[in-house]
């Protein structure tokens, strides 16, 4: 067998030869060149979106339409990232000045192209403001993300504000007149204009500034195309992971973007389809039979679409992976001299092909879902079906893993209990489900959220993709699983990890509203506490108990394991030598010297001369002939009891919303330590500090 690569990079020159002898018309492909409707495609790596780009771009010329690729490199979107923070800190701020920048850019890059067609290069001279406006624009760069990020840097500089900038840029750029002159221009072109964005994840991070810059180039050629109405086409090609990020973001999106998002697809007779015209292009064989095409590579026991189907039990349903590992096993019957592909080949094949799936895998949802790489691994070298109990074990030690990074940890508990976590490795197609009713495995590949609940009788199944990667065993599994698998792709994409986190905080929140203060549910309260503390302080605390000691005279409700490796944990280890740490839960309102007494019996030993008290007190302050006497009787004793109030653990729980806020539970514990000392020490109130703030002299 020669030694044929039959896929390629669709980058690259040798795959274009390819791609123009046997590029397979798929049904998304017609979508996107026989209608205007959808301008976002959305797909996963290998999904095909550069070859979309390349052949829409090759037969949109055909047409005699001009093709505007933008197809940037790493280096320029990296490059744009400093003067897209120039318009605010937060996503939508950035979208707001990258919308009206991108509007601009397009427009003028769009005028370029008039000016180098014979037919309307004349015509720029009859517009005054897009003539000066295209010089400029012209002279800072070889393509639109270097010319924007000069013109941004000049006009910008000499306004300090980040709001002002926004405001301004309009009228800095003479935006509503290029537009007016650029869609006059486009008219007498008499042809259409076709831009293709693609590739906006060279450079791209999952931060505020990455975000705002692919919203807002959204945004921005979405008004670009309706300005210019029916002259101008416009598609971005965006990876799913960014696309979905976009969703979390920007709270409109879907209502203003959502109906005009093309998913790509791919069911098994598309990939049958695209895998048959490679091989004839490739092997030069002209059988009209797709089935005798594919027949005529492989061996008796890959005839026939049902060997096909085997092969892709090892793939995700995509175009790169289908191609890659046929260029594998091709190869590798070629070392043996072979002239057709047998099981072996591809068994051999897959080994690598499993490797950079599951590379891939980590690398699409390590930044939506921390610690994805730490819980796939776990399950390395065991059994490819599981039971919710043995998966359930796995996950358990991968949480008390004393290695395990504070914010990966952090992110897992809010996720909530480990059988949450799988319903998360589920939603990115880790796990498969069997499906009792149809015989069938289901996988979901796209974040969805699972809408299955996982039973404690259910069996889970780890994708046969990953499992030469993990070195599962598979016993009699592989020869009989592919056909019982279901791969789902007509879903709604959402992000599991990240949405599930914002959710299950704020499901977390209203349920404090739900507990009543006062003994009887005093209970349902040192729970909620205790989960609460668990994720606020998730990595410095470990072996968090609630009771540990319930038999005692002196019973401890939350007691936790202080590591004191860094920060205000280390502070108060060192400072107060607190190893072991106490949190009292009182669902009440009102404390005094008895509860602080009763923590003060409590300081002894490794539990040091620090402690804290949970009240439900409305008022986090200390209050005088209460908790400040108190305090402070116990602070000259050389012990600090502080005071947390219900609602303190709500804002801390509130701000995790945001992965990036990992520390804030105790950035927060570290001003109330602060506040202890510096103010209530000397028996001042926080009123008496918020009077001397407004410059009144205290009574």
């Amino acid at each position: 067998m020669a030694k044929i690569n039959i896929f390629g990079d669709v980058r690259a020159e040798q795959d274009h030869n390819m791609l123009d002898s046997s590029f397979y018309e798929s049904q998304n492909y017609r979508t996107l060149f026989e209608s205007r409707d959808r301008f976002i495609v959305v797909g996963r790596r290998g999904t095909g979106k550069s070859a979309l780009t390349y052949r829409l771009s090759k037969d949109w010329a055909a047409q005699k339409n001009t093709t505007l690729v933008i197809s940037p490199a790493e280096e320029q979107v990296i490059g744009l990232r400093p003067v897209a923070s120039m318009f605010g800190e937060s996503v939508s701020r950035i979208r707001a000045g990258v919308k009206l920048a991108w509007r601009y850019g397009l427009l003028l890059e769009l005028a370029a192209i008039c000016q180098r067609n014979y037919k309307t290069a004349g015509e720029i001279n009859k517009y005054e403001t897009l003539k000066v406006h295209l010089k400029a624009w012209t002279s800072k760069g070889n393509c639109i993300f270097e010319r924007l990020r000069g013109t941004l840097r000049e006009r910008l500089k000499s306004i300090p504000d980040p709001e002002d900038r926004i405001a301004d840029l309009p009228s800095l750029l003479q935006l509503n007149r290029i537009t007016e002159e650029v869609s006059t221009l486009t008219e007498s072109l008499k042809q259409s204009l076709v831009v293709l964005i693609d590739r906006l994840d060279e450079g791209y991070e999952s931060d505020v500034v990455g975000i705002g810059i692919v919203d807002g180039i959204i945004y921005g050629t979405d008004e670009v195309r309706g300005a210019l109405g029916s002259h101008v086409r416009a598609i971005v090609f965006l990876r799913d992971n960014i696309f979905r990020a976009v969703q979390l973001e920007d709270k409109d999106f879907s209502r203003n973007l959502e109906s005009q998002v093309l998913r790509l697809h791919w069911d098994p007779e598309e990939l049958f389809y695209l895998v048959c015209k490679r091989i004839r292009a490739a092997f030069f064989i002209e059988r009209e039979s797709d089935v005798k095409v594919w027949n005529a590579i492989t061996g008796n026991e890959l005839h026939g679409r049902e060997g096909f189907k085997r092969c892709l039990r090892l793939t995700l349903y995509r175009p790169r992976d289908v191609i890659a590992l046929l260029n594998a096993a091709i190869e590798q019957a070629r070392r043996q001299n072979r002239e057709t592909l047998i099981d072996n080949d591809f068994s051999e094949s897959s080994k690598h092909i499993s490797m950079t799936r599951f590379d891939d895998l980590g690398k699409e949802y390590e930044t939506v879902f921390p610690g994805i790489r730490q819980l796939t691994s776990a399950f390395s070298n065991g059994p490819a079906q599981l039971s919710l109990r043995e998966v359930v074990r796995v996950i358990h030690s991968v949480l008390n893993d004393q290695s395990l990074d504070a914010g990966v940890l952090q992110h897992l508990r809010i996720l909530g209990s480990e059988e949450e976590i799988a319903k998360a490795l589920y939603g990115v197609g880790y796990f498969g489900l069997m499906d009792r009713q149809s015989n069938t495995w289901v996988f979901s590949h796209d974040g969805k959220r699972p809408d299955k609940v996982i039973l404690t009788d259910d069996v889970l199944m780890i994708h046969p993709c990953y499992w030469n990667a993990l070195g599962l065993q598979k016993d009699d599994l592989e020869q009989n699983v592919a056909e019982q698998i279901f791969d789902e792709y007509e879903i709604t994409i959402h992000s599991q990890s990240a949405e599930q986190r914002a959710t299950s905080l704020g499901r977390m929140i209203s349920e404090l509203a739900t507990i009543p203060t006062g003994a009887e549910a005093a209970s349902q309260f040192e729970e909620w506490c205790k989960r609460a503390i668990e994720i606020a302080f998730a990595k410095e605390l470990t072996n968090i108990q609630l009771h540990p000691n319930q038999h005692a005279v002196q019973r401890r409700d939350v007691v936790a394991t202080n590591q004191g490796v860094r920060g205000f944990w280390k502070r108060i280890r060192d400072d107060y030598e607190t190893r072991q740490l106490i949190f009292e839960i009182k669902n009440f309102e009102d404390i005094g010297i008895a509860e602080y007494r009763q923590m003060n019996g409590y300081l002894i030993r490794e539990y040091g001369r620090m402690g804290f008290i949970v009240c439900r007190d409305k008022q986090s302050g200390l209050v005088k002939g209460r908790e400040l006497d108190a305090f402070r009787e116990f602070y000259m004793q050389g012990k600090v009891i502080i005071k947390i109030t219900a609602s303190t653990l709500t804002g801390i729980l509130s701000k995790l919303r945001s992965p990036t806020k990992i520390d804030v539970g105790d950035m927060a514990l570290d001003h109330l330590l602060d506040t202890h000392i510096r103010l209530y020490a000397s028996g001042q109130t926080e009123r008496v500090s918020s009077r001397k703030k407004r410059g009144s002299a205290p009574r």
